[in-house]
């Protein structure tokens, strides 16, 4: 038999998560001048911006990424883009440098298995500095912190848990988010996955959610922090019905210390808004209120997405596993435009009330941008280069 859900108080608060579900009972070089057009303001709180995949920072001057990799380029830079000027720059305090080679202070060595460094798939801005994740030299998945503005060199600033990865050669990017001065994550090499906290600047991890110890697999798919709250989606999997994940939902209340089931048994992916939570599946798009506890239908297209973006105007859906093309709808489920795919848009990561990003695969793999800005009906995709 499969109970329900049990809160135990206490300073951990553990949730035993049974019947598929999960309860979220928390989510040298020398420094030189930097180039203005890098300079980013000191900021109380984490920008809030809608991405599936946080491989773009934002903050109130601009955006941070990584370049891509290709045959023509083989040292990936962290780059600024200015949100006024539109220009992009690489990270580099150096006044000196040629942006080159690996001497750029805007190049930072990629983790691997015989010592440590920096991964390349998660980026956060978070009061004045950005934050990645990467390997420490002793073998721990850790948070690293490095001046917004490019100054200083990445530095250890939370180490998170402990991996093989130098004997095995197995990576895999957590879920990380951080929040409210701390860092939440999950152990992604974990079949029973759970969510821990500790604060960015380190200390000892708090465990704030388990799954059923029965579960054959319980991944923790997405944490995301909006107005305050962190929400979390949760697939679970039991050996006796391998084919059939149970998706979940749940609210985490930081300041409460309190948690909270939103809804279960859809499928695909979530994002959040005003207390409202979207989601696609077989029918179309989908708006459920956490209030009323009722789910409105607002288009009849039948959607399998990876991702949402919900901004200020519009609901943004991309048809990711068909052809590229990106649906604008308003709040009431009418389809305002459409963006064809002429860069050969591939992976979709979603953005903010200003810009869409997402990765291009038209002749070499590279950034692209949206800019929302643009009167609809001209919006299109350009490449994210130096210029």
């Amino acid at each position: 038999m499969r109970k329900g859900i049990h809160l135990t108080g206490g300073r951990k608060l553990f949730c035993v998560l049974t019947a598929g579900l999960f309860l979220l009972s928390a989510c040298g070089k020398a420094d030189s001048e930097a180039p203005k057009d890098a300079a980013a303001p000191v900021e109380s709180e984490a920008v809030e911006a809608d991405f599936a995949y946080q491989f773009v920072a934002e903050s109130e001057k601009g955006y941070y990424f990584w370049e891509r990799i290709n045959p023509g380029w083989l040292y990936p830079r962290l780059m600024f883009l200015d949100r006024e000027s539109r220009r992009v720059v690489p990270l580099c305090s150096r006044p000196d440098c040629t942006h080159e080679d690996e001497e750029c202070n805007a190049y930072f060595r990629e983790n691997n298995r015989d010592g440590g460094g920096v991964n390349k798939q998660y980026l956060q801005y978070y009061e004045g500095d950005l934050y990645a994740v990467g390997l420490s030299e002793d073998a721990y998945v850790s948070l690293f912190r490095i001046r917004a503005d490019g100054s200083g060199e990445w530095e250890i600033s939370a180490k998170l848990y402990r991996t093989d990865y130098a004997a095995t050669g197995e990576w895999k990017t957590p879920e990380v988010v951080i929040a409210g001065g701390y860092v939440y994550f999950a152990d992604a090499l974990q079949k029973v996955q759970r969510l821990e906290r500790m604060p960015i600047d380190g200390g000892a991890p708090e465990v704030l959610l388990e799954g059923d110890s029965h579960a054959s697999a319980v991944y923790i798919n997405r944490i995301k922090s909006n107005g305050g709250s962190l929400f979390i989606q949760v697939l679970s999997y039991w050996k006796d019905d391998p084919e059939n994940g149970r998706t979940a939902a749940y609210r985490y209340d930081p300041a409460a210390g309190q948690c909270s089931l939103i809804m279960e048994g859809y499928h695909g992916t979530f994002t959040v808004r005003d207390e409202f939570v979207y989601y696609c599946d077989s029918e179309g798009l989908c708006r459920y209120s956490m209030e009323d506890q009722t789910t409105e239908h607002l288009t009849d297209r039948s959607m399998d997405v990876p991702t949402i973006t919900l901004t200020g105007d519009y609901i943004i859906i991309c048809d990711q596993w068909g052809d590229g093309t990106l649906f604008l709808y308003d709040y009431e489920g009418k389809e305002i435009a459409t963006v064809p795919n002429v860069l050969r848009l591939g992976w979709y990561f979603g953005g903010t009330s200003d810009m869409l990003f997402g990765e291009c695969w038209n002749e070499n793999t590279s950034l692209c941008f949206l800019d929302l800005n643009r009167p609809v009906g001209e919006q299109q995709w350009e490449e994210l280069k130096e210029n």
